[in-house]
């Protein structure tokens, strides 16, 4: 019988049951008390309710990048875990309103892949393997003040968000399972040079187009906090080398402040720029479909470690806007 921490999601102890039967078949799998005791057991059984729609939803949208016929019996779950949530679970009719099967990029480049990669590990490295897992504060959700890395009640409100929780969890255990060391680290926003998304590359684009006017996502008083790829790299090195009890140990990175304002930041651009560009603003604070407008962090945990970031989120804003301008439209 496999060991279930008392702590563990809906969809970690649905992985655990489901491994624990396919490794011995003829095993009685004992649910326990729990508030998703008929979720887990409907799951792992296969009388989850509405499955051919379930199916018909995964075959629809997924057809390209999974055959349902060929999926290994995990992974299959795991998918009809996922969009029983987003379908029916009560409290997620954001996500279903945000037409995620018709996007899978963030299931092929975020859950397949962790989800492959870890099969590789367990079939051709060897032991003493370190795995390094990039994750995301879009796990996180709307959550009011600082949150911590034991925050119990994500619900992310982005495809991007739910793949990347999916990938924690299906690592959580698989570390365990197979004595994997695992560092788990959530970025806030990350930004340097060579952009390729984000805010300041979206600025840049658009004033290249047209000097005039810019156009910005949101009413501007989003905020977040913002750090340089150098710092983050730099922490996950440092913390990569310190040794710890657990398998997997989950760390908040970035810089440890309010962040800064989506209007602060129009405002150090149109400085940088000085092309007396008129700038409108949309009426409702969120900037997209999926994007949590204010967050903050802690980062109490990197900082009893040793480390912590040099600079604030607007020093990092300000001296990528200039160094992009620079490269890109001066």
């Amino acid at each position: 019988m496999i060991n279930i921490a008392k702590n563990s999601t809906p969809r970690v102890k649905i992985i655990q049951k489901l491994y624990s039967k396919i490794l011995n078949p003829d095993e009685k799998i004992i649910y326990n008390k729990s508030q998703y005791k008929k979720f887990i057991k409907d799951v792992t059984e296969g009388t989850l309710e509405r499955r051919e729609l379930i199916e018909e939803t995964v075959e629809k949208f997924l057809k390209d990048d999974i055959d349902l016929k060929r999926t290994d019996k995990l992974l299959k779950i795991i998918i009809f875990a996922a969009v029983f949530e987003l379908l029916y679970k009560h409290n997620n009719f954001k996500m279903a309103s945000m037409n995620f099967y018709n996007n899978t990029v963030d299931l092929n480049d975020t859950f397949l892949t962790t989800f492959n990669t870890l099969n590789f590990i367990n079939t051709y490295l060897k032991k003493n393997t370190k795995f390094i897992f990039s994750s995301s504060s879009a796990i996180y959700g709307y959550v009011k003040g600082s949150i911590s890395e034991n925050y119990k009640k994500k619900s992310p409100i982005s495809n991007y968000g739910l793949m990347k929780l999916l990938s924690e969890e299906y690592i959580e255990y698989f570390a365990n399972k197979y004595n994997l060391r695992t560092y788990i680290f959530r970025f806030p926003n990350v930004i340097g040079n060579n952009l390729t998304h984000g805010i300041i590359y979206d600025f840049i684009k658009k004033i290249r187009y047209n000097k005039k006017i810019l156009n910005v996502l949101g009413n501007g008083d989003q905020q977040k906090p913002y750090s340089n790829v150098l710092e983050i790299i730099k922490c996950m090195i440092f913390i990569k080398n310190k040794k710890f009890l657990h398998n997997v140990n989950y760390f908040n990175i970035g810089t440890n402040d309010k962040g800064i304002k989506v209007k602060d930041i129009v405002d150090i651009f149109l400085k940088e720029i000085n092309y007396g560009t008129k700038v409108i603003f949309q009426k409702k604070k969120q900037g997209w479909v999926g994007d949590i407008a204010n967050y903050r962090y802690s980062t109490k945990k990197i900082n009893k470690l040793g480390f912590k970031f040099k600079f604030s989120s607007k020093q990092v804003v300000t001296k990528t806007i200039k160094d992009s301008i620079k490269i890109n439209i001066k």
